[in-house]
Formats: C-alpha cells, structure tokens, sequence
C-alpha cells in the first residue's frame, strides 16, 4: 500500500545519520522540524558526554531554513543525514534543487560551516551518508520520468563528487549503505512495488552486483563480519529480515509477524546498528503499543524481542500516556566507549515534539563478583542452539499455608488480601490483609475500612499460627491478633541499617483514593487533605518490635511537570544502598491507578522512608506496552499489583498481567536502574493460576519474596470465588499460598527443541587483576554437562590451555559449580605478561538433552561463594 504522505515518508532516509559523536566524546543531534516533507534542520550537542534526554542538548540553531547557519543553504531541507570524521562534520540534504552538502570544522567553542554546494542537481533524492575509509560516499536516487529512475552512489575524493550510477528501472527509493571492516560496500534499496534490492561493491566506485532478493520496503542495512543482515517492513506491515550467513541468504523470515506480542500490531521503521561490544541490534516502532522495541543478533538468528524507549505524555484524565512515534533514529554504530546506544524519536504529526532517548549497555566486570543472570540477555554476544526460559515457581504441596479466619473474624473472607512475610532472626513473620465483607443487614462501609492487617508467625514458613496481640478492638474484644494503623496493604521492612532500635522496623501506608476523598469532604481519620495539592498522604511507621508501631505523617509529592495520579499504592518496599543517590535511598513501587479505569506499576523514592517523591515517567510497567490485545487507554489489559526487589545487581519485578478481574497471574520484568524495565518473555508466568476449583485459580498476589541460601520463597495471595453457605456473593475469598524457585532461577538458559548441543559466548571483558574462579549455577539433568572456554575476543580462538577441550565438564545439580580446566582453576589475570589488552570473551557448550542442561547463572568469584 502506498499513498501521498507515505511516498514523502519513505523518500525521507530510514538510515539512523541523524546522531553523531564529536571527538570530544558529545552527541550532536540533527532535528528535522517534520516527520517528512521540506523541514528546518537544526542541530543540537549534548551538554554532557551522557545525556539522557534532550534537556541534556543545547540548541546550536537552524542549519538549514530560513535563518540557517550554513551559507546559501536554500529554505528547507529534505531528510538530512549528518556524519562526523575526525574534526569534521558532514551535512546532506535534499534540497528544491538536488541534493546539498556541506562541511564544517569543530572545535570546543564552535562549529564552522562552510558554503553550501548543491552536487546533484535535478530530481536527486538523498538516501544515506556514510564513510568509507578515507572517502565520504552518499547514495542517491533520480526521478528520470515517471517510468524510469536510477540509483546510485557520489564519491568525495580529492575535493570532487564523483557520480556513479549503478541501477535504473522502474519507480524505487534510495539505498542505506553500510562498509564492513573489509572495506566493502552493502546497498539495500526497494522499489515502489515493495521488491528489495542488494548490491555489493568491493570498493568504494566498483561496479557492483546488483540482486533482487525479495519482499520488503524501508530497508535498514548491516554488515556484521562475513554476514550482512537487511530488517525491512511487509505489506501489513510487519517487521521480517534477510540475513546473508555462512555464504547464502536467509531470505524473508518474520520478526514480528508471527509473534504472539506482535500480531495485531502495527509496526514500521526497522533500524539496524552495532553496540560497543559489536553485537547487531535491530530497533523498530509499534504505533499500536507507542513504544519502540528491539531485539539482538544472536549468530544466527534475533533474541527474544523486548520493548524500548518510548515517548513518555500524561493527558489530563490519564486515559493514555504514550504519544505515537511517526520516526525512530537510532545511532549507528554506537560509540566504542558509548556506555548505551542513541535514539532519536519524533512524533507522528500533527504533534511537534523530539525526545531524545537511550539504551544503556552493561559491562560484563570479572573483578566484581556479581552474578550474570539470564534476564534481559544483554551480557550475551552470540547464541546458538539453546533457548531462554522462564521458570515457573513449584507450588507448595500444603498450599493453602493458612486457613480463613473463624466465623464473623475480620479476617473471614480473605487472608493475605497483600501483605509481607520476611525471616527475622530465624522466625518467620506474616503481616497480612484480612476482610470480611459485610453481610446483607449489617451497615454499609467502604471497602477500604473492611481491611485490618493481621499477624501471624511459623518456624519453618509452611505452618502459621496466628499471634494474638491485644491492641485493636474487633467486636468487642482485644482478642485477636490484628496489628493497627496498617489498612490496605500491610507494607514494612526491618532496616538493619537504621541506628535507632525503636526505628528498626519501618511501615508505609499509602493513603488510596477513597481515603483521599473522605479526608477531604469530612476531615475523616483525623487528617486534612485538598485535592489542588499535587501529593497523596502518606503514614510512616516505626517500631521496635514489628508489633508496636508510632506513626508519623508523611507525604508523597509530584514535582516539576507531574501530575498526580487517581492513587499511588505501594506493594513492596525496600532500602537501596546500591543507588549513588541518597534521595533515592528506600524504593517503593506497587500500582497506581491512572484513573478509575486503568493501572500501571508505581516507583516512588525517598531519602527517609517519609519524604517520598513520584519517577517523573510512570507507570514504569506500562498497561498498553504489555496489553494482549493490546489497548492504550481503557481497563483491559491493565499491569495491577507490582513488587519489585533488587537482587545481584538487577531490580526483579513481579506484576499482575491483568486480563481480566478472574485472570491475574504473574510475570517477569527487569531493570538495571529501578527506573526502566524490561518484559522478560511476556506471557510466561512466574507463578501460574491454579486449576479450576483451586484456591489462586483466578488471582495471585505477589509480595516481596524471602531470599534463602538455596531457594527463592514467594509468598503470595491466592483469589479464587467458592460458594460459602451463608456467606457473600463475594469476588473472591484469598488466601497465602506459598511457590518456590531454587536460587537465581527466575530464568535459564537450555537447549532448544531438537538440539542435543548448544553455545553461549558472553560480550567481551577485560581479564581480572585477582585470581578469579569461574562459577556456574545450572542443573545438568541425568545426561547433561556444561563445559566453557575463553576466547582472544579479537581473533574469537581459545586461550591456550583454556579451551572446550581442556575442560573438565560440570554435571549434576549445582547451585555453585566452579568449571576449571586441566592446566588451569583460574582465570588469567590482566597483570599476566602479555595478555589481551582486547579482552576476552566467555563461551559455554551446553550438551544433553531438552530441559536439560539449565544455566542459571554464571559469576567470577576469588574463592568459592556461598549461594
């Protein structure tokens, strides 16, 4: 399908030249005043050498346009393209004559341009601006007439354009063009009939081969090694790929189309680009879902898919909070010391709004001990044959771990409607949420005063027992063991930190929105509220015991550009001593209701547990990023209860994937700054429904899990609705359920169907400056074995003395298994004469049989660790 405003937006280069880095380490960011059509160039440098969003860019002006800076640079330009070699940068653009260029020199005080020049004249359309060794080539396309047109490539050598013309035919669209360390040239371009064309030049100016290889429009090229990979757009359009591997072509496979996130979405300009550890990635735009996504080559085929940066707005009603990306440009490659890759995102008219975004890239630190966990693959270069799964926890075969309270309890319908369970000094403790609602005849009350938090204890986490406490009246009688000030969601930690005894353990109650508004109309509670405020009431709690708390008021602000949301509730709480920031000391994040109708996950911050802050950009979980069908405003497929924890350098987040009020299981999200997560394989669950007639057939809700030695507890609310005689027409009664994961099993990596081997091979890293062992936590299964071996990252052959062969395999089931090989229990220190000033990459065989073997992590270590 094409049409007018199409045919302007594929003519506009798909080619990621939009960003360059200066040589004094500074993005410059080449904006165009529209998504397509004659616009304004302007150029923007970063402040600092890691900006994070376009507030960290400083305006340097119009380039090109009316007030342009350049020198007889015309009145508009036509999809520019910038680059930067050495202390120059180059600019072209299509202008109403041809297509245009000039250079500038760059210092740190200034940018000098030079005199526009017009090179082609005519009917020229630019498509990409590259560097090719020493010589600058840009590819063009020329309209002959209406049936005929020509594509080709303009070398700058000594000061002169040279034209060389390498295809004509019917209607078509200019190349994107990329060099390998060869030196060789890769041309992709499609013609108006949606047909993709290749060609290949061994040098800059040889005639190329040119090669019709299939189906495909807005073409993004890579060279990658001996391979050259082409992501490009369907009819529908969808995102499908070619890939030239081991000597032929892959041609017209499916990236998006048959996937199950992806199918009833509509999704455009594919990007392709090289990270600093010179791993391919592919970048697109979902307009259904309002977010980008990537995916990264693995050797021989793209990693699971997982959502991007998007372009975060909040309406004044909540009903939406993304805004449409109509263009994506994504850096290309991405600096060698970049710690993230650039992009560039631009809003579909009629909205005139840039943002600047990134995507930050871990180093893998063999000094550091941490554990690498296979959760968003980042740490992975290369896979073959094996595949990523995530784990479901092992319920409990005494599920239920607690009973429903006795008979006009306060905690009769529901047990554990959320709460915290943590080990304390060899002791289970449980704070949970108990309900009964009211029966026909009794007086009304809103739902939040049906909820009382209970206590409860067990010595080994299975059988509970509840512990009176004495200090709540409950009909009548101070009998029971209900804790007071904790309402809706009973939320507190023991701060092992906290020098003041009577303030070790802490307690936050986040006020909701039916609270809100009685304090408001009647003063109710004792407190004061006024809704022209831009902040929630908040309790904080202390004790000394976890039974006798002091409150003390606090608050939660939305600064700046915020607004507030309908509510903000906490379901996890933890102190982070991880974050250089101390405003960000303890973490709180849980579900915010947007508005009546929708809900995404909540991150608040703050310095003492009382001051809290709300992340600018929430819900960090999005509803209409992870919705199945997908639904940008609305209450379907809404993200409810989230608990988000750190462990091992990551934050693990837990949420509800909610279809509908009767199908909330769990999934898995990470992030590396408790700031932006990652799906980790949406629509697999950590922890599953039950079974009809089962007491979690129809809800789970998680809380913050108790971290053993050997195992992961997570200790959950399970809903279901069961006919009680006499009882309510309830939504559901509740009660704990109890699910485990051995120790860093919240993934694994394992052989894919039908493979009895496969390989992982790390990113490379810099060998350690201590004796440092290799450590693994997997299960081998019966047959199965992992051996490893470390690579010259530069020319990919084993260390000597450290290959597969000299190996000694690891099999069984090990939460902490240290691989050594024949010669050799450590690694090769970077003090060593001689080493490899590259570095080195990581490489495990996986050999067995399906299931089996399960890689669950992986850490370097100077003596063996106790998992």
């Amino acid at each position: 399908m094409l049409n007018r405003l199409l045919y302007e937006f594929y003519k506009s280069p798909n080619n990621g030249r939009q960003i360059a880095m200066g040589t004094d380490g500074r993005r410059l960011l080449l904006v165009h005043s529209e998504v397509m059509g004659p616009a304004r160039l302007s150029l923007r440098r970063a402040r600092i050498r890691e900006p994070k969003t376009l507030a960290d860019f400083e305006d340097v002006g119009c380039l090109v346009g009316p007030e342009g800076q350049i020198p007889q640079c015309g009145p508009c330009g036509f999809g520019g393209c910038l680059v930067a070699a050495d202390k120059t940068l180059h600019l072209a653009w299509t202008g109403p004559q041809g297509i245009c260029w000039s250079q500038a020199s760059v210092d740190d005080e200034a940018i000098h341009w030079e005199r526009s020049q017009t090179i082609l004249s005519g009917d020229y359309w630019l498509g990409d601006l590259f560097q090719a060794g020493s010589t600058l080539g840009l590819t063009y396309h020329l309209i002959h007439d209406r049936k005929t047109e020509s594509v080709g490539v303009a070398w700058l050598k000594g000061g002169r354009w040279e034209v060389q013309e390498f295809h004509r035919g019917a209607p078509m669209f200019a190349p994107v063009a990329d060099v390998d360390s060869g030196g060789h040239v890769h041309l992709a371009w499609s013609d108006l009939t949606e047909r993709l064309h290749y060609a290949r030049m061994e040098t800059p100016g040889d005639p190329p081969g040119v090669e019709l290889l299939g189906d495909g429009k807005q073409p993004s090229i890579l060279a990658h090694g001996d391979q050259v990979l082409i992501g490009c757009e369907s009819l529908y359009p969808h995102i499908h790929y070619y890939a030239f591997v081991g000597g032929k072509w892959v041609r017209n496979r499916f990236l998006t189309w048959t996937h199950d996130w992806f199918m009833p979405d509509l999704v455009h300009s594919p990007q392709l680009t090289r990270d600093r550890h010179g791993v391919p990635w592919i970048f697109f735009v979902d307009n259904t879902r309002r977010s980008t996504f990537w995916a990264r080559w693995m050797g021989t085929g793209w990693s699971e898919i997982t959502n991007g940066p998007r372009i975060f707005y909040r309406p004044p009603h909540f009903d939406f909070n993304l805004l449409p990306i109509g263009r994506i440009c994504v850096e290309r490659p991405a600096a060698v010391n970049a710690p993230d890759i650039g992009m560039l995102l631009t809003c579909e008219p009629p909205i005139e709004r840039i943002a600047f975004r990134r995507e930050p890239l871990p180093e893998l630190d063999a000094d550091s001990g941490d554990k690498v966990l296979f959760l968003d693959m980042l740490e992975v270069a290369r896979a073959e044959g094996v595949t990523l799964e995530v784990q479901s926890a092992r319920k409990h075969p005494d599920n239920p771990i607690m009973e429903l309270g006795p008979q006009g309890a306060f905690d009769e319908d529901r047990v554990f409607n959320h709460g915290t369970v943590i080990l304390d000094d060899g002791k289970y403790r449980m704070w949970y949420g108990g309900i009964r609602e009211p029966r026909r005849g009794e007086k009304y009350r809103p739902w939040w005063d049906w909820i009382y938090c209970g206590y409860a204890e067990s010595d080994d986490g299975v059988h509970w027992r509840r512990v009176k406490v004495g200090l709540v009246e409950y009909n009548g009688s101070k009998q029971n063991n209900i804790i007071p000030y904790f309402r809706h969601a009973p939320l507190m930690i023991k701060d092992e930190r906290e020098p003041d005894p009577a303030r070790r353990y802490k307690g936050i109650y986040f006020w909701n929105s039916g609270e809100h508004t009685e304090i408001a109309k009647t003063g109710k509670y004792g407190k004061t509220y006024d809704w022209r405020d831009e902040k929630h009431l908040v309790d904080l709690l202390t004790s000394s015991d976890g039974i006798h708390w002091k409150p003390e008021d606090g608050e939660l602000l939305y600064p700046g550009q915020q607004v507030r949301p309908f509510s903000a509730i906490p379901t996890s709480l933890f102190r982070d001593e991880r974050d250089p920031d101390p405003q960000k000391r303890f973490k709180a994040y849980g579900f915010m209701a947007l508005n009546l109708r929708r809900r995404g996950t909540s991150y608040l911050f703050s310095p003492d547990a009382k001051h809290w802050t709300a992340y600018p950009e929430m819900p960090v979980i999005d509803p209409s990023i992870r919705g199945n069908p997908p639904a940008v405003g609305g209450p379907t497929g809404q993200v409810h209860d989230t608990v988000c924890f750190p462990y091992e350098g990551y934050y693990i987040a837990l949420y509800q994937d909610q279809h509908d009020p009767q199908n909330m299981p769990i999934e898995l999200a990470v992030s590396r700054d408790a700031e932006w997560f990652r799906h980790v394989k949406p629509g697999s669950k950590v922890i599953p429904l039950g079974s009809p007639g089962e007491f979690d057939s129809m809800t789970i809700l998680p809380t913050t899990p108790v971290i053993l030695d050997d195992e992961i507890r997570f200790y959950y609310g399970g809903g279901s609705e069961v006919e009680r005689p006499g009882g309510p027409p309830s939504k559901w009664l509740t009660q704990p359920g109890l699910a485990t994961l051995r120790r860093d099993g919240f993934t694994a990596i394992e052989l894919a169907t039908g493979a009895d081997k496969g390989l992982v091979e790390t990113i490379s890293f810099r060998p350690p400056h201590q004796p440092r062992t290799l450590h693994v936590n997997a299960d081998c299964g019966q047959h199965g074995n992992i051996r490893a071996e470390l690579l010259d990252a530069t020319t990919g052959q084993a260390l000597p003395g450290y290959s597969l062969a000299e190996c000694k395999p690891v099999s069984g089931n090990h939460l902490d298994a240290t691989i050594t090989w024949r010669s050799h229990r450590t690694l090769p220190c970077a003090s060593a004469p001689g080493q490899l000033s590259a570095g080195i990459r990581l490489r495990f065989q996986l050999t067995g049989d399906v299931g089996f073997p399960k890689l669950y992590a992986f850490w370097f270590d100077s003596q063996n660790r106790s998992t």
